[in-house]
């Protein structure tokens, strides 16, 4: 008898949940908005959906019991920090995701980074945790004392475009001044972190864990600024990509190695601290000549990530997830295929600032489907035969493997020059031949 999910939250990462699900089990969905991918899975699986505020609990729970869902999957940043998980498990409904308090390791980047600092001391760069606008120049002093440029990142939430970088986003120190002070008079119960810079390669490994044990993803490389060549501003995270064989151009076994023991560390200290976690702590990390580096942790599958590791794993999705519940991972390990993975969004001009209008257009999946390209769709909906977007996010996502990330980036391209109109932009460097030489020096 299959199994019956419920999954939470409505974007390009949920969308390509939904679409391992329905290999094998009856899939629902509480969502926002009507995403085509997702609408299509529940019902050629025999589900239910409802569209609603994914941030109250008890409407997640109420849904839960209506639709009869054996396990609830929860991993979009909102509804882990609004408590989700914590209302499911109170009320004995089968969740897989981080409580709130567990969760905070994303949502708090003080509680984040001083968490980290008590586990691994020796993988985190220097920071300063700034409460009030008297401390920020003193802060300040310090970095250029010890010649460091700055990091700004706000508490909370941003959905990744609300840290700013020096010289990207805050040419010099008097930028940070003034940035940092906007933070704390928008927000002023929140601190501001200010952290070193690190220099080097930028990189994700999500650790999959069932509280107990830990197993690794093959590492991937994002591509968070809107323009090529990394220009622009921060976005969710326009594209990535990952390599047949678990590493990047710039690292080594070691370094694999040395995340996963950091994650482990972390993990296991949460478990004393009992703190309830479940699912995904996403790692962020630098590598540079002085080693690896903490850069900071999501608690639940990254976006565009979530779309590459989906792609390859080998077996069954839905295993996973009940292996995650029932605290078995240890006995059913995750496997991946050995091929390159190339996620590329698709974004309207305006972001990742709001558009002014919504735009309509005509998309035939079949002919993106015959060219091996799979499509996931995130911030649009059907209207009347055409696919509408809503005014803000990625509105879908092209995903494609390949032997090597150059070939699932060119016929990536390819299918968008084909099929799309110039109304919709993407990044065409992601993965392709010469990033990925410039990234092996």
């Amino acid at each position: 008898m299959k199994n019956k999910f419920l999954i939470v939250g409505g974007g390009g990462r949920e969308a390509a949940f939904v679409n391992r699900l329905m290999e094998d089990s009856i899939v629902c969905a509480i969502l926002p908005h009507m995403n085509p991918t997702i609408i299509e899975c529940v019902e050629k699986t025999g589900g239910s959906y409802k569209i609603a505020d994914v941030k109250n609990p008890a409407a997640v729970r109420l849904f839960a019991i209506e639709c009869r869902a054996d396990y609830v999957f929860v991993s979009a940043d909102d509804p882990l920090a609004c408590g989700v998980v914590d209302e499911l498990l109170k009320h004995n409904i089968k969740a897989v995701g981080g409580t709130a308090d567990a969760t905070r390791i994303e949502w708090d980047k003080i509680y984040s980074i001083e968490y980290m600092n008590r586990v691994c001391p020796e993988h985190t760069p220097f920071y300063k945790i700034i409460s009030k606008k008297s401390q920020i120049q003193p802060a300040i002093d310090e970095f250029i004392q010890k010649n460091k440029q700055i990091v700004v990142k706000p508490q909370g939430l941003t959905g990744g475009k609300g840290v700013k970088v020096m010289p990207d986003h805050l040419p010099d120190f008097s930028d940070v001044l003034k940035y940092a002070t906007e933070l704390l008079d928008l927000k002023p119960a929140e601190k501001v972190l200010l952290m070193e810079k690190i220099s080097g390669f930028e990189f994700t490994i999500m650790g999959l864990t069932d509280g107990d044990s830990l197993q690794i993803s093959p590492a991937t490389y994002d591509y968070p600024y809107r323009y090529e060549n990394d220009k622009g501003a921060g976005t969710g995270g326009m594209g990535c990509f990952t390599q047949a064989d678990g590493l990047l151009p710039f690292l080594i076994s070691s370094d694999i190695k040395i995340c996963q023991n950091i994650m482990t560390k972390i993990i296991k200290q949460m478990k004393k601290d009992g703190l309830n976690y479940s699912g995904v702590l996403n790692g962020g990390f630098f590598k540079n000549k002085d080693g690896i580096f903490f850069m900071e942790y999501n608690s639940r599958f990254g976006d565009p990530e979530a779309l590459n590791i989906l792609k390859i794993i080998d077996g069954s999705f839905a295993d996973f997830i009940v292996s995650l519940y029932e605290k078995t991972l240890d006995k059913n390990p995750v496997k991946f295929i050995k091929k390159a993975s190339v996620v590329k969004y698709l974004v309207a001009k305006e972001y990742p600032l709001k558009s002014f209008d919504s735009m309509e257009f005509i998309i035939d999946d079949d002919k993106i489907s015959k060219a091996g390209v799979d499509i996931l769709y995130g911030a649009c909906y059907r209207h009347n035969g055409k696919i509408k977007t809503l005014k803000s996010s990625r509105i879908l996502a092209l995903i494609n493997t390949a032997s090597v990330p150059s070939d699932a980036s060119d016929k990536i391209n390819k299918v968008i020059k084909n099929n799309f109109s110039d109304d919709l932009e993407y990044r065409s460097d992601i993965g392709s031949k010469q990033n990925l030489k410039k990234l092996s020096s």
